[in-house]
């Protein structure tokens, strides 16, 4: 009876856990970025470079032409800092998808890997066993194949159906909310 609920809890964890770890917990909010420092830099740069542009703009001039020259030069200052502090930002935010994406994957392996063992060192136990009177065929066989019992289902087969079960719920729940 305790393989019945552990492959059962293990289905479903690794059904429900990588989702809620990618999309509630956000592993990377935990994860410190590095380049924050560099973000400010970047937006103080860029403030700076907006003060000059709004400088040069009120600023007196020896002819349009001068004027014209400063005024392009500070605004191409401020874009170079624009493209800059989106470069990092962008830097940043694949950094944090990465981190997100690889806790999913570790997750679902982990559990996975989990479900696997379990499934390999009790194979030749039946995790059930139906009455007679209730007729498993044609997959008598397949059902309890590792075990060698009749009428039995054994770890493996009962670890693919709770897996295919929660996947199939989730999946029209998830859909249904969509």
């Amino acid at each position: 009876m305790t393989l019945f609920a552990l492959i059962a809890l293990l289905s479903l964890l690794n059904t429900i856990l990588p989702d809620i770890i990618r999309n509630y917990l956000k592993v990377s909010r935990l994860w410190r970025s590095r380049k924050s420092s560099d973000i400010k830099r970047l937006q103080a740069e860029l403030i700076t470079a907006r003060e000059e542009v709004d400088v040069v703009r009120e600023a007196e001039h020896s002819g349009e032409y001068v004027r014209t020259i400063k005024i392009m030069r500070a605004e191409r200052k401020v874009q170079d800092a624009e493209a800059q502090l989106k470069f990092a930002r962008n830097v940043d935010n694949v950094l944090k998808m990465g981190i997100d994406t690889t806790a999913y994957y570790v997750s679902k392996v982990l559990l996975s890997l989990i479900t696997v063992i379990v499934s390999v060192r009790n194979r030749g136990s039946p995790v059930m066993i139906i009455d007679e009177g209730i007729s498993l065929a044609p997959f008598t066989g397949l059902l309890s194949f590792p075990t060698g019992v009749a009428n039995a289902i054994s770890v493996p087969a009962w670890a693919f159906s709770c897996n295919l079960t929660f996947r199939l719920i989730y999946g029209l729940i998830k859909n249904r909310k969509a």
